[in-house]
């Protein structure tokens, strides 16, 4: 914490001299890289001013209004404030207006009008009116909402996610095969054996869920990174949505790996005898598939 403050405040300092000395561009990147690491009002009022100062009207605006989010008494806002209703003006007269939707927790997929736009907190501009707001986050239940989008002022939105109920994913073991009674004694391999291979066949495909599952958790990982390397929204919304697909096929596969490995080693444990062969099982991962291979005499 204290290397991302320590961090925070070097890319502060450099912006502020960028901003001296009239590079603004360069000042608007150098105190979002600071409020990256650290986030804070006075960034934003930062922000904001160099957007200013570059003309981008739309840019300064979403970053007033960051500043008065995140510090409503601020001792300025009577200055702020007509600089917000300028720049929402400004908007105005291009036929469009400003809209930031925030959300609890933070990451959902923001979808306006059937169009995805980016993740919260999300801001952007859309034309005045009505529109369709839809979120969704994973784990939580979907929330759709309707907007109304005034021509002259920006609108702010914040949407609480409900937690969806955990669901158990259910393993159904390989019962085990009947075996006919033979009208004389046949010599077997194994003597006193009663559930045959199917143990060992369990235990192979627990160890190929298993492998699945730590190939799967590996590739989130990189996903991960990759979204956190994004330079920008949508960008960040794909790996996002990347991370998320990976991260349930690597739970769903450790819960049946888990299972079928415990419901083997049980089987095993009360079945009388073993194969008079080691069956040798093999398993191959790939991104989006694993294959397993079985062999031995059983």
């Amino acid at each position: 914490m204290e290397q991302r403050r320590a961090a925070a405040k070097t890319k502060y300092q450099q912006g502020a001299e960028a901003y001296s000395a009239g590079r603004f561009k360069d000042a608007v990147d150098l105190f979002l890289a600071a409020d990256q690491l650290s986030p804070s009002a006075p960034l934003s009022f930062n922000i904001a001013r160099a957007y200013e100062k570059l003309g981008d009207d739309s840019g300064a605006l979403r970053w007033y209004r960051d500043y008065l989010r995140r510090n409503p008494d601020a001792s300025n806002a009577d200055t702020v404030r007509p600089l917000i209703a300028t720049l929402a003006e400004s908007l105005h007269k291009k036929g469009v207006q400003q809209v930031t939707v925030l959300s609890t927790p933070a990451g959902a997929t923001v979808t306006v009008d059937d169009r995805p736009m980016g993740v919260t907190p999300w801001t952007g501009e859309l034309p005045p009116g009505e529109h369709r707001l839809l979120l969704n986050l994973r784990g939580y239940t979907d929330a759709e909402k309707n907007l109304s989008l005034a021509p002259d002022q920006p609108l702010d939105t914040n949407v609480h996610l409900e937690q969806q109920a955990p669901t158990s994913v259910q393993v159904v073991a390989p019962a085990p095969a009947a075996a006919p009674l033979p009208a004389a004694p046949i010599a077997s391999d194994s003597q006193g054996k009663k559930l045959g291979i199917v143990p060992w066949v369990t235990l192979a495909a627990g160890t190929v869920a298993t492998g699945c599952a730590l190939t799967f958790e590996i590739l989130r990982r990189s996903a991960e990174s990759d979204a956190k390397a994004a330079d920008n929204q949508l960008e960040y919304y794909e790996h996002l949505q990347t991370e998320q697909s990976r991260q349930t096929a690597a739970r769903v596969f450790l819960g049946t790996g888990g299972a079928l490995l415990l419901t083997g080693g049980l089987m095993l444990l009360f079945d009388k005898g073993t194969p008079a062969r080691p069956v040798s099982a093999g398993l191959v991962c790939i991104p989006g598939a694993c294959n397993a291979t079985a062999q031995g005499k059983f």
